[in-house]
């Protein structure tokens, strides 16, 4: 898809990134710093472009040679408060079975349709929300082309909490809502088994509305990572072993066996996230966003904290939080047993 490679993707990741780079372009700065924080060798990569360029857009945004809209206005604000040289790359705890990560520039993200209170799991597209077809998103595309006769665009995510972290959306110009059908789970469920000789370790999570989708146009995000999410644990009842996990979940490995459970909580409005990995997909129910019974530290949640992996801005929390907390945190988004 992306590369014939995982040298090559890596590659192309990075300079691509780079190219986004432009004193006129704070969204695409951000964009390029909360993805060079992932790890040393992307900080190290893209760093010091990084930072000559905070300081030629504090300039151009000074004497009002840039737009800039207020999502990222608000963003850069917070950035000059603290400055970046300072920012860590990624930093991770483990918490029993669960982990955390000190992720700083996630907190800066604007929280968009993941904050809304929803009592359906299907909106129609609206052209004048944020969707992936803005003609601004334009540079942030890594790669576009056809797979399986689907037309498929894969963007950077602007603030990642996961490794290689990609938006792919597919047929964008059909304007589809987040509102998943069999062909398109079908799409990719064969996207991640295919990947797997290019980018060993690819896989796949997937919001629906009600769960914490932060836009209403039907995407996925990809990342790349070998080693199991806490998820995937063998000790869980789900992978056959003996200890019942936090949240409702269960696993299975055929497309059409996880098309029936899906369907079946389109047909009950059930909100609910996946994580696809080679031949399996980990289908969880879940309490609708906006839910008073849900943990506040959790009320943003969708996929990767469902699998165990739980992103924060205070450093501190990588050593105060306890296994506990974030067992109840689980616990909390669960559908009733």
């Amino acid at each position: 898809m992306v590369a014939q490679s995982d040298d090559e993707f890596s590659h192309r990741f990075v300079e691509h990134l780079r190219e986004l780079l432009s004193p006129h372009q704070a969204g695409a700065f951000i964009l390029v710093l909360a993805n060079s924080l992932q790890d040393e060798h992307l900080k190290n990569a893209l760093g010091p472009d990084v930072v000559s360029m905070f300081d030629r857009i504090r300039s151009t945004i000074h004497d009002g040679e840039v737009s800039i809209t207020d999502d990222d206005l608000a963003v850069f604000n917070a950035l000059q408060q603290t400055g970046i040289d300072a920012l860590d790359t990624w930093q991770t705890a483990a918490k029993g079975v669960w982990e955390v990560v000190y992720n700083p520039v996630r907190a800066l993200r604007p929280s968009r349709a993941s904050a809304e209170v929803f009592n359906d799991i299907c909106r129609p597209f609206d052209d004048d929300g944020f969707n992936f077809n803005k003609p601004f998103l334009r540079e942030e595309i890594l790669w576009e082309g056809v797979w399986r006769q689907k037309q498929l665009r894969v963007l950077y995510n602007k603030f990642p909490f996961a490794p290689y972290h990609l938006i792919i959306v597919p047929d964008a110009q059909y304007r589809l809502p987040q509102h998943l059908s069999s062909d398109y789970h079908q799409l990719i469920w064969q996207l991640v088994e295919a990947q797997q000789t290019v980018l060993p370790g690819f896989a796949v999570g997937y919001n629906s509305l009600g769960a914490c989708a932060s836009v209403n146009q039907l995407h996925f995000q990809s990342f790349v990572r070998s080693e199991p999410l806490p998820i995937e644990q063998l000790r869980w009842r789900h992978n056959g072993g003996n200890d019942d996990y936090p949240m409702a979940c269960t696993l299975l490995d055929s497309i059409s066996q996880s098309w029936a459970l899906i369907e079946e909580y389109h047909a009950n409005r059930q909100p609910y996230n996946l994580l696809y990995r080679p031949g399996r997909c980990y289908v969880i129910p879940r309490i609708a966003q906006g839910s008073e019974a849900v943990a506040p530290r959790v009320r943003g949640a969708g996929w990767i904290e469902e699998c165990g992996v739980f992103n924060v801005s205070d450093k501190t929390e990588l050593h105060t939080l306890t296994v506990t907390e974030l067992d109840d945190c689980l616990r909390s988004l669960s559908i009733p047993a």
